[in-house]
């Protein structure tokens, strides 16, 4: 309190304030009080004590049990693999053997296409997978979900149920095929299809020409009047050059194909080449100088010059015939076909395993390997046909094709009709003459 009285002393002397002053001496006054009752330092020099402060405790973590949920969508890559995706996204690869092992009545997740979708649900607190989905095709997708009770994982197939329509694309060429019908990926795998209808009729490479039309009628998908993409082609016009070619998608029992309007498939019956070949080293010929007899005789086939061990394939369906070694032929194999076709193979290296006599065989599936057995000079295929018994160039013969069934001929002319209707009216509604 005497330093209280020694501030009140000094502000009585203190002659010029007078009467406007004194509200201020009196704050001051009653400021200084304040301060020595609350024993307040103004020393700023000495740290701030605050008397008797109440401890506060801090607020103890509540742990939630509410999963922390992520989607993660995302595209297959070429050569990706399921194990690659759940070290991509850091989710727990232990999942992945009961995935894997509820998934295999449906669907080998060790086989991955690219480009196809897949969906996954991961519960970020541990990275547990909670479900995948992953579309097999166009048409159905597999999907897995954790069973949370019994900590497994169950699997089912689920169909994807579409609209769909008829649509047309149509157009002429003005530089090549992909370019021609669009470059977005719908449009080119329409592109790729085409080419592979009439692969038997034009060489979309080299056989092009500027002002080419084509016509197509194909699936177009829609859900929920979305539209998805398309689907198959059910009809193709393709003018090359001024030729004109059709194609009718058509299915009867368990087969389909295209065929051309007369009921004769698109694609033949024989290929001319059972392989990919460098060149040919000798023709079909009459008398030719034999290179190691050095005498002239029948040279009855192609010589395709391939490296040792090229595949080659069966040039068209049928059953095999023979599968020996037999002499200046080396290793051979000879296939009937049907209508009186048989192709022979000659100079193998080896056989395609479980390749046998009365063997049931496919256009295109390898039966054996180019080799030089035999009476060879190097590598390669001797490739020969018989027709009714009689040799024939294979470079020269028209390829046989094969008809539809007599029992479904009349079913398809009606549809070829109404086919030839549906274009008609996709034209007109297009304005397209």
């Amino acid at each position: 309190m005497g330093r209280v009285k020694e501030l009140i002393r000094k502000l009585r002397r203190f002659q010029p304030y007078k009467d406007r002053n004194r509200p201020l001496i009196f704050f001051s006054i009653v400021f200084a009080l304040f301060l020595s009752m609350t024993h307040f330092s103004l020393d700023l020099s000495r740290p701030v004590v605050v008397v008797n402060p109440r401890k506060v405790s801090p607020p103890k973590a509540v742990q939630s049990n509410t999963p922390q949920i992520e989607k993660i969508r995302g595209f297959i890559q070429k050569g990706e693999t399921m194990y690659d995706i759940t070290r991509k996204y850091g989710l727990k690869t232990g999942d992945l053997l009961s995935i894997t092992k509820a998934s295999k009545d449906f669907h080998d997740l060790r086989d991955l296409r690219p480009a196809m979708s897949y969906h996954i649900v991961v519960d970020r607190k541990n990275n547990d997978i909670l479900e995948l989905k992953y579309a097999i095709d166009d048409t159905s997708f597999l999907a897995v979900s954790k069973n949370t009770d019994k900590d497994d994982f169950k699997a089912h197939m689920i169909s994807l149920t579409y609209e769909t329509k008829i649509g047309l694309i149509s157009g002429e060429i003005k530089s090549n095929l992909i370019e021609s019908i669009g470059t977005d990926r719908e449009h080119t795998n329409v592109a790729y299809e085409l080419a592979d209808v009439f692969a038997y009729d034009i060489d979309f490479t080299t056989d092009l020409r500027m002002a080419d039309k084509y016509q197509i009628l194909i699936e177009e998908r829609f859900r929920d009047n979305i539209f998805i993409g398309y689907g198959k082609i059910l009809y193709a016009q393709f003018i090359n050059d001024g030729e004109k070619y059709e194609a009718f998608r058509y299915t009867y029992g368990d087969t389909t194909e295209y065929f051309r309007a007369d009921g004769n498939s698109v694609k033949k019956a024989l290929m001319r080449a059972p392989l990919n070949y460098r060149y040919i080293s000798s023709f079909f010929s009459l008398s030719r100088m034999h290179p190691i007899l050095k005498i002239a005789r029948p040279h009855l086939g192609v010589d395709y010059v391939a490296p040792a061990g090229t595949p080659v394939s069966a040039a068209g369906d049928g059953i095999v015939a023979k599968a020996k070694y037999n002499g200046q032929y080396g290793n051979n194999v000879w296939i009937n076909h049907q209508n009186g076709y048989v192709t022979c193979y000659g100079h193998l290296s080896r056989y395609a395993k479980n390749l046998k006599v009365g063997s049931k065989v496919e256009m295109g599936q390898i039966i054996g390997y180019v080799g030089s057995t035999g009476l060879a000079t190097g590598p390669h295929l001797d490739y020969r046909v018989n027709y009714a018994n009689k040799p024939i160039n294979p470079l020269a013969m028209k390829l046989p094709t094969r008809p539809i069934p007599v029992n479904h001929k009349k079913a398809y002319t009606t549809y070829v009709a109404q086919m030839r209707s549906e274009l008609n009216k996709s034209l007109l509604a297009a304005n397209i003459k």
